[in-house]
């Protein structure tokens, strides 16, 4: 079963100094199936642009496009056979002055898509020169792209709708302001899923109007609303997506702590939510759930102190894996039954609470180092081995690996000033 898979742009892969790196909120590319990296990788290409920060690449046939989302900002295409730069693009005139590029671009009719210091903004693929150029978007905002139409909340917080190959709007809807919630919106088979607020109760002289965040499924032709969820917004939680996978029948969503399956037929609940909890220095906590893919017949995540693979069907906890990882990058990809994840499975989870002395019943109690970053792994998902650990040295030490693209027997992954295969 082919999957979207759309992600956060909330901290860490990002917008860089401002945002640290940012989990990207991602966004919509279909998942070819590829042969896995079961051997410990060597790096078969180092491709250094000039700058430290990535933000997710996109694959479109053997031409790999990702921006910097730092620097001097910009879209960087290339060869995955030479391991070359076949171009790169800066655009002039942007908002913000500085073109970076915080989400997942997208590649419709001919063009490379993206958000560019705010502006909408593409680029040919064939040569990397300025196609069109649309409105303001939204901060953080991701674009999303089917059936020859690109998908984006602007900043007067419309959500549009553009010809992919010109950039001719097509339709707008409105939505409310409200709220910070970063829009990631997920197209495919013609229709758009997205975060919306809704107007519960409208101001007055006495208090502010009064707003509910839900998920909608709009036709993607005419921007009409089919559904949303939750269907009411009167003792509902509010639904502020941070990571997705849409599958042919199912938008699975984490919103908070909270893992959501939703059935796009209807947008009712395939199975109820359920709140991630785990066990962090001998404590039951509520968790976020970082890094969301599909692996089978489970989506797998990592909290802080494991990595979880629940049941698509039913929800069900399936199983689980103790050890010490980053949620602001989990860098997290599956490939032909190998997951990719970066940290150190198998470790004693890490202290909540590092270099100080905590006491449990009044007596010290030695706390569990946290151990440092820069290590990518790969775990067969049949047995939950570890088939290798891989780690290279940076300009500033343990700095993360990024976003993940698996590619046949390879994959891409970007680190500190570089953008890595591995083979």
């Amino acid at each position: 079963m082919s999957a979207v898979r759309v992600a956060c742009a909330s901290a860490v892969w990002c917008v860089a100094s401002a945002i640290g790196l940012c989990t990207a909120l991602t966004f919509a590319q279909s998942v070819v199936p590829v042969a896995p990296l079961r051997t410990t990788p060597a790096e078969k290409f180092t491709v250094n642009p000039g700058f430290r920060d990535w933000a997710p690449t996109v694959l479109a046939g053997t031409t790999i496009v990702g921006g910097n989302s730092s620097n001097r900002g910009g879209l960087f295409a290339i060869d995955t056979v030479a391991g070359k730069l076949r171009w790169s693009f800066r655009p002039t005139g942007t908002a913000s002055g500085n073109p970076f590029v915080a989400t997942r671009p997208v590649v419709a009719g001919g063009v490379v898509i993206a958000p560019m210091g705010n502006t909408l903004v593409a680029a040919t693929m064939a040569t990397g020169r300025e196609a069109w150029r649309g409105p303001a978007t939204a901060q953080s905002a991701a674009v999303a792209a089917d059936g020859g139409l690109a998908f984006v909340l602007g900043e007067d917080a419309s959500f549009r709708a553009f010809d992919a190959s010109t950039g001719r709007e097509q339709w707008a809807v409105p939505f409310p302001r409200s709220g910070s919630c970063d829009s990631q919106p997920v197209a495919r088979d013609g229709v758009v899923y997205v975060s919306k607020n809704v107007l519960v109760t409208p101001g007055d002289a006495n208090r502010s109007a009064d707003y509910h965040r839900h998920l909608v499924a709009l036709d993607a032709n005419t921007g009409q609303e089919r559904w949303r969820y939750p269907a009411t917004s009167v003792g509902t939680a509010a639904m502020c997506v941070d990571e997705a996978v849409v599958t042919a029948d199912a938008y699975f969503a984490v919103s908070g702590s909270t893992l959501y399956a939703i059935n796009i037929a209807t947008g009712r609940d395939f199975w109820p939510p359920i709140e991630v909890r785990a066990s962090i220095d001998g404590r039951d906590r509520v968790v976020g759930l970082a890094g969301l893919v599909e692996a089978g017949a489970v989506l797998v995540g990592v909290t802080p102190v494991s990595v979880v693979a629940f049941d698509k069907s039913t929800g069900r906890r399936e199983w689980q894996i103790p050890g010490q990882f980053r949620q602001s990058a989990p860098s997290t990809a599956v490939a032909g039954g190998v997951l990719y994840l970066q940290g150190h499975p198998g470790a004693s989870p890490a202290s909540e609470v590092q270099g100080r002395i905590v006491y449990q019943g009044g007596k010290p109690v030695e706390p569990v180092p946290a151990l440092p970053g820069g290590r990518l792994n790969a775990i067969d998902l049949a047995t939950r081995t570890v088939l290798w650990s891989f780690s290279r040295p940076t300009g500033e030490a343990h700095w993360p690996f990024g976003f993940v693209t698996p590619v046949d027997s390879g994959l891409w992954v970007d680190t500190y000033q570089a953008l890595l295969k591995l083979e």
